[in-house]
């Protein structure tokens, strides 16, 4: 067993527990609260990713501190404005190479994160704490059982162009252990119909494997391996959450379609 899966493990052990507690204790202002540090920390990543200027943090970080109190989706109307002065503002001074290097790249990843952590605690709001739980156990099962099995069984390319550690045979390990660890949960909590579990289980799976793509497209366009180093055998917080910020949005909107 090398050290980086030691890591991944204990990783996992330290955070799974709390994480649960937080889930199902924390008020909901604490949820808030934790999850806006997710969002300023996935951000910073970002601007380090594409080495964007210090103002834009600064920028996103005053934002979102100002957004995330609002009710959901009132916050996203309001960030919806914000993006359209900022963009109206970059317009009257526009400069092709500042624009695709700078303003883009930020715009981006301003509007990914924010949005797709908002929906989070947008199923908190509108359905349950418990739903929240099923979601997050699928998209991280789906990212361990990709590992595991791809590190076991992997010889097929999945999309090797973005990432050539990803396998078919990883892809389907996935996506069963998914299935497998949503059963459980709706089973102890009661929360979908055998038709909706294989629906939001599979969409929810799925579309946790395209954030992590997504990403690994992002990290491979500007030459890095990892978005950062805080979590060990991790890398960075959006290597850790890139599936997640896909499945959040996608998962709430299932709920809200199916409800």
């Amino acid at each position: 067993m090398n050290s980086n899966l030691l890591k991944r493990i204990a990783s996992a052990v330290v955070l799974l527990p709390l994480l649960i507690l937080i889930i199902f204790k924390a008020p909901f202002f604490l949820i808030k609260f934790l999850v806006l540090i997710v969002a300023i920390l996935s951000l910073r990543e970002w601007n380090e990713l594409f080495s964007l200027p210090k103002a834009y943090l600064w920028c996103s970080i005053l934002l979102y501190f100002g957004l995330f109190w609002q009710n959901f989706p009132l916050n996203l109307f309001l960030f919806f404005i914000f993006l359209i002065f900022s963009f109206s503002f970059h317009l009257s001074r526009f400069q092709a190479e500042v624009f695709a290097r700078q303003f883009f790249p930020f715009f981006f990843g301003l509007s990914y994160v924010y949005f797709s952590l908002s929906c989070l605690t947008g199923i908190i709001s509108d359905f349950s704490r418990e739903h929240l739980f099923y979601l997050l156990m699928v998209v991280f099962a789906n990212d361990t059982g990709a590992y595991f099995a791809g590190k076991t069984w992997g010889k097929t390319p999945f999309f090797a162009s973005i990432s050539p550690r990803k396998t078919w045979e990883g892809f389907w390990g996935g996506i069963g252990l998914s299935f497998l660890v949503g059963y459980l949960v709706n089973l102890k909590f009661s929360l979908f119909d055998v038709r909706t579990y294989f629906l939001v289980t599979f969409f929810v799976a799925l579309s946790g494997t395209l954030g992590d793509l997504l990403e690994s497209a992002v990290k491979r366009s500007v030459g890095k391996k990892d978005s950062g180093a805080l979590i060990p055998g991790h890398g960075g917080i959006l290597d850790r959450i890139d599936g997640l910020l896909l499945a959040g949005p996608i998962g709430y909107l299932i709920l809200k379609l199916l409800s």
